[in-house]
């Protein structure tokens, strides 16, 4: 509902007849914003990240560091990401806030690597994965669709996904998994570590008679979703020197 305003001479025309306006709409403040937002709350802080465009394959993998933050005034509130200059090759910015037109929806407004600004537009899935699509419909190349995966308080993953060109389908672009700053990939874990995140792996999965440990629901899905990629990754990382 739009905000309503009453002039000074409509007030004093009210109360010279005796009438009352009623009552007013209460001002929108932050409080709303930051609820809807809580569920990604955990990725505020410092966060190095490892880009693949291939899971499982170094061939023009990166590393970046980014950094999340809360952006609030007295009436919104929103989680701004932000790239060191120079490291990221999918993103530079992006501000992540509720859809003030569509509860439950999400808006990313995204300054891309080549400088280009983008919005798009979505919704968590099932698991908690924020699945974000571009919202214009001219865009056919490049980035068109971005999904959000907090694994861990230690661990997210961003997944690029559009049109390279002289394609006429969507496909992955890259993935970049993230852990954040100061902790080692296996940190928090005195034993068996999760496949996914590092952390205490206490749940059994297996690819190709070797079993993994995941710690939590979140991970197993995910590993069961595509197991080759994350065994992958998981022998990336390793490789990489993210452990002890």
């Amino acid at each position: 509902m739009a905000r309503r305003t009453i002039s000074a001479t409509t007030l004093l025309l009210l109360s010279t007849l005796g009438m009352s306006p009623g009552p007013l709409p209460m001002p929108r403040d932050r409080r709303a914003d930051q609820e809807a937002l809580a569920p990604f709350s955990g990725l505020v802080g410092e966060w190095k990240g490892a880009g693949q465009p291939r899971r499982g394959s170094a061939e023009g993998a990166w590393r970046e560091s980014a950094s999340w933050a809360w952006s609030l005034t007295t009436d919104s509130a929103a989680l701004e990401l932000t790239v060191a200059e120079a490291e990221g090759a999918m993103l530079r910015s992006a501000r992540l806030r509720p859809d003030p037109e569509r509860p439950g929806r999400f808006l990313l407004d995204a300054t891309l690597a080549d400088g280009s600004d983008r919005r798009f537009s979505g919704e968590p899935d099932d698991r908690g994965r924020l699945e974000l699509e571009a919202g214009d419909p001219e865009v056919e190349d490049g980035i068109r669709g971005i999904s959000i995966t907090p694994l861990h308080e230690t661990r997210f993953l961003l997944l690029f996904e559009g049109r390279r060109p002289g394609s006429p389908i969507d496909s992955r672009l890259a993935e970049v998994g993230y852990t954040r700053q100061g902790v080692t990939f296996a940190s928090g874990s005195s034993g068996p570590e999760c496949i996914v995140t590092g952390g205490k792996g206490t749940i059994p999965v297996s690819f190709e008679g070797t079993t993994y440990l995941v710690c939590c629901s979140g991970c197993k899905d995910l590993f069961d979703e595509d197991p080759a990629a994350i065994v992958g990754e998981y022998r990336h990382r390793r490789e990489a020197g993210d452990r002890p």
